[in-house]
């Protein structure tokens, strides 16, 4: 067998052991310790555009990791369980070295390989380094349909032909490399009357479309401008969902599934869903720019890597209690990752099959 078949069979096996773990601690042992499976890296918190949906522009971050502080952590990820790296940012292509750090991660047992970006520098050369790196899975941040409406989101002239430029010779790579290409779509304040939209432009494209829900408390996202813009109306979710019925009975293809729609409501009616167990908090490993570790979206990490290692935080008392609370909804509530928290209910699926029935419908829910 191929040793990569054999890679991605293991891979697949400890997510499935992750998942059966998840529903024990939840039913059975809810003291039950999951450890992580994914690094969410922040290579940077600076960034080359103003979006308003974000902060980490509005200061420039400096004393981040260096390269060989780098190297340190992602040498540490696969003996520690960790079997996919995030890279994220901010902008970490920003990085001279991000390809570089790519690379040694996978040449370190992390076989899988994402990269969070908004494209911008995504030209022939890093795009070239980045799939040498190993990287297969991709999502582009585009915040509307047009340079009008992407633009005024992301406060950058011009940047919306740069992203699509760039978007589009990564498609016509997707084949020769099996890569996973999505979208991501912030809802909020001033785009949720995009969103119909957004979503035939997703389909025209032909890349699959994921919506962020914008909100102000996880720790790249504190600020005035984002907590304005993480007050929606119900009424103007109404009135995109009501159009979006239509597009996705007509073809659901690549677009959010009925739970993941309807999920908007809830998010920007109460932001923790306590009734929802959080799944991503257990999946996640969160190492930031500046070394620390720990913590989750909305909640800041008490170590640092700098003087502490990837594995002694996992086995750490402090690490196990805090994401015990995370995984039974005692935190700030974000919202982050809500269609991997839906996915593991068996509800999500009945719900899903009932709207495909007819018997439920985004345009009729019923206030909460």
């Amino acid at each position: 067998m191929h040793v990569q078949a054999v890679s991605d069979w293991r891979d697949r096996a400890k997510i499935a052991g992750f998942v059966a773990r998840l529903a024990v601690k939840e039913h059975v042992r809810p003291d039950l310790h999951v450890g992580p499976m994914v690094a969410e890296l922040f290579l940077t918190d600076n960034c080359n555009l103003k979006c308003t949906s974000c902060a980490c522009w509005r200061t420039v971050t400096r004393d981040e990791l260096t390269t060989s502080e780098w190297e340190d952590v992602l040498s540490q990820l696969a003996p520690a369980g960790v079997v996919k790296a995030n890279f994220t940012g901010g902008e970490p292509l920003l990085r001279k070295d991000a390809a570089h750090l790519m690379a040694y991660a996978h040449s370190h047992g992390v076989r899988r390989l994402h990269l969070n970006t908004n494209a911008i520098l995504l030209n022939d050369d890093r795009r070239t380094a980045v799939l040498e790196a190993g990287v297969r899975s991709f999502n582009i941040s585009v915040d509307g349909p047009t340079a009008q409406t992407h633009e005024a989101v992301r406060g950058v002239a011009r940047s919306f032909d740069r992203t699509m430029a760039h978007l589009q010779e990564l498609l016509a790579l997707r084949r020769r490399y099996r890569l996973r290409v999505r979208l991501n779509f912030t809802v909020m304040r001033t785009t949720v009357a995009t969103l119909p939209d957004m979503m035939r432009f997703a389909q025209q494209t032909g890349v699959p479309l994921y919506l962020n829900l914008a909100t102000d408390h996880t720790f790249l996202f504190r600020d005035e401008q984002v907590s304005a813009e993480a007050q929606v109306d119900r009424s103007a979710i109404d009135a995109a969902l009501d159009q979006v019925e239509a597009l996705l009975r007509a073809d659901a293809h690549g677009l959010p599934s009925y739970t993941e729609l309807n999920y908007i409501r809830r998010h920007f009616g109460e932001l923790r869903q306590e009734n929802l167990p959080c799944a991503e908090s257990q999946l996640k490993l969160m190492i930031h720019s500046r070394g620390e570790i720990g913590g989750c979206w909305g909640h800041d990490g008490h170590d640092n890597i700098r003087t502490t290692s990837v594995k002694d935080v996992i086995a750490s008392p402090a690490y196990r209690r805090e994401h015990e609370k995370f995984f039974r909804k005692e935190c700030v509530g974000c919202g982050s990752n809500y269609s991997l928290n839906l996915s593991l209910r068996p509800r999500t699926h009945l719900e899903n099959t009932l709207w495909r029935a007819g018997r439920r419908s985004l345009a009729a829910e019923p206030q909460p």
